[in-house]
């Protein structure tokens, strides 16, 4: 009886999952102790993010993706170089202060979330085209994101490249091969069974996510209020002006993948750099990324409606 409850009750939340993810953001804000519990769980999440979307992606979309290695260097290229020049040229043209600048520029600069084919999936975008965006930039982006620091900031983040690199690998590569085993075992009719027991993993540690991101952050709101806020409004009006570039520079592919490299430009996995900043680095910079998190948390349930009515 009670286990049918539960069932019942986590089925209602998959199908309610981007509202969940806004709700875990406040309760992550409003619960401080709850987030600092969660955050050693991020890790964990992430990886069973990346693990849950391989197996429920379209293996054959997700090739035919791969067979187009020219579409998938112009990707990278969008999301690694061309995104944090415009921000710099931006961040230039408006004389935006410098440590809001700086962190525009780095978070731009940044490959999409690991979450996003996970969130994808739930929004109905193109979950291989993201997968394979988030794949390819996030390999890439331990060697541009020096290269953009460098060159448009004369900052030298003293990144071990090659080290975030095969950690990067090693969590990717770990994945993919766990999916190819876990799929081949289970095999195709199985897999369409599973279905709800995976969106509502998925939408599970989505929260676990949404939640754990948000430790640290109550204190910052408490100690510097209208700081805290006016860094709310730069970072939801980047991630939707980002969105709708995104989409426009895509506008030549079909409608679901416009939508999903719009999706990708605007949210970026900057807890990428949030692990391998230098201690001294602005403490704008740190507050920025953090505060960056609610639009990514949030946006997907105030567009999830406009993103049922414009796709099949």
């Amino acid at each position: 009886m009670m286990r049918g409850v539960l069932i019942s009750a986590f089925q209602a939340l998959s199908r309610h999952a981007a509202t969940v993810l806004a709700v875990g953001i406040f309760a992550g804000l409003a619960l401080p102790d709850l987030a600092g519990w969660m955050r050693p769980l991020l890790p964990s999440a992430v990886a069973g993010l990346l693990f849950l979307a391989l197996l429920r992606i379209d293996w054959q979309e997700l090739s035919r993706h791969l067979s187009r290695p020219l579409a998938g260097a112009l990707l990278c290229a969008w999301f690694l170089i061309a995104t944090p020049v415009l921000v710099w040229l931006a961040v230039d043209l408006f004389d935006v202060d410098s440590g809001l600048g700086t962190a525009l520029i780095l978070a731009a600069a940044c490959p999409p979330i690991v979450s996003g084919p996970a969130m994808a999936l739930l929004l109905r975008l193109d979950a291989p085209l993201m997968l394979v965006s988030v794949v390819s930039a996030s390999l890439l982006a331990p060697f541009s994101v020096v290269a953009v620091s460098s060159y448009l900031l004369g900052v030298s983040l003293q990144i071990d490249a090659l080290a975030l690199f095969l950690r990067l690998a090693f969590l990717i590569g770990g994945c993919v091969l766990t999916a190819l085993l876990v799929r081949r075992l289970l095999g195709q009719v199985r897999l369409a069974r599973c279905k709800n027991s995976f969106d509502i993993a998925s939408v599970t540690l989505l929260l676990i996510f949404a939640v754990a991101i948000m430790d640290g952050v109550t204190e910052f709101v408490a100690q510097a209020p209208w700081r805290v806020l006016q860094f709310i409004i730069a970072a939801f009006a980047a991630n939707i002006l980002l969105q709708l570039l995104g989409t426009g520079v895509a506008a030549a592919m079909a409608r679901r993948s416009a939508l999903t490299v719009g999706f990708a430009s605007g949210n970026r996995n900057m807890g990428l750099l949030l692990a391998v900043l230098p201690a001294d680095s602005p403490p704008d910079v740190l507050l920025f990324f953090v505060l960056a998190q609610l639009p990514i948390y949030i946006l997907p349930a105030v567009l999830g409606p406009a993103y049922r009515r414009w796709l099949p």
